[in-house]
């Protein structure tokens, strides 16, 4: 019998596993095919047989002129004061309300303006006040009575799909399986 691509055997009744003989990195996994076999490559590795590691910072994802630090099926930008995640978004420096007796913030790049009522004044955070009082909130509370928790948990700065715990001095990432501050680094199991 004269067999077609795939097939041999007396009566071409063996399908060729392409596998056999052929091994891919211990970051893929084989796959036969019909006329020759592939590498089936885990997130973060790449080639014909997922010997490299993909080198996310190829894409050039940092902006700002921030460093690209290539982690294994991921990256971190070290980006200027200011600046998040890719170091293409400005941190919101208003977030956590510094602006006092109802002052309205406005966010610049690593600082913000406090924008004081008329009943009020001070250099930095309108915390000056004429005939008037203001609360001095204890950590985790803000607004005019301290009336309103702060949530730390914003701006998604857990990375990874990982749960942030809010606590009444700023927040941690919970992360396993990975490691970091923000959940950012793969945690080497085989060390």
């Amino acid at each position: 019998c004269l067999c077609p691509s795939g097939y041999t055997g007396v009566f071409c009744e063996e399908d060729i596993d392409y596998c056999a003989g052929h091994s891919c990195s211990e970051h893929g996994v084989c796959l036969d095919q019909q006329y020759n076999f592939t590498c089936r490559c885990m997130l973060g590795f790449e080639g014909p047989f997922c010997e490299v590691e993909t080198n996310e910072c190829n894409s050039f994802p940092c902006s700002s002129g921030a460093t690209c630090v290539d982690l294994i099926s991921d990256y971190r930008c070290h980006c200027p004061l200011g600046f998040e995640r890719t170091c293409s978004h400005n941190v919101n420096d208003c977030w956590s309300q510094p602006c006092l007796n109802g002052g309205t913030c406005m966010d610049r790049i690593n600082d913000f303006i406090c924008h004081c009522p008329l009943d009020s004044e001070g250099t930095m955070f309108c915390d000056e006040l004429e005939n008037a009082y203001r609360c001095v909130c204890h950590h985790g509370h803000t607004g005019v009575h301290c009336e309103t928790p702060i949530n730390h948990c914003v701006d998604g700065l857990c990375q990874h799909g990982s749960t942030c715990v809010d606590l009444s001095r700023g927040f941690k990432c919970d992360c396993l399986p990975l490691t970091g501050q923000f959940c950012e680094a793969n945690i080497d199991d085989c060390a």
